[in-house]
């Protein structure tokens, strides 16, 4: 009976644990969005999305949104890349890209009182 309950317990820990590390990991994505979109320190920002979003996506717990996260994430890449050649339009793809990572990460945030889908 004992090890079943210190089964339990140990279940309930690596699953606070993999919260925890996805809650940092979505925070650092959405700070890295940010320093993008306004421009400050973008290719730390830009850095930070990308690590942010591989830990979130690692985790397994939110995976539809962690998608999303993903995409903005990858999308906020190529628009790096758009705008050596077009600032404009690389510009937007940013903006587009952080606003993607910022609603994914406020819609699909997990705490431990529910998980993910």
């Amino acid at each position: 009976m004992e090890s079943s309950t210190g089964l339990i317990d140990t279940r309930a820990r690596q699953d606070l644990g993999a919260i925890r590390i996805t809650q940092i990991a979505l925070l650092v994505a959405s700070v890295g969005a940010l320093l993008v979109v306004f421009g400050l320190i973008p290719m730390v920002g830009l850095v930070m999305t990308v690590v942010g979003a591989v830990v979130a996506a690692r985790t397994g717990i939110g995976q539809t949104w962690y998608t999303v996260v993903a995409a903005g994430a990858a999308l906020e890449v190529i628009a790096r890349l758009l705008a050596e050649s077009s600032e404009t339009l690389g510009g937007w793809l940013a903006v587009i890209a952080s606003v993607m990572i910022l609603c994914a990460v406020a819609l699909g945030y997990p705490t431990a009182g529910r998980q993910q889908p």
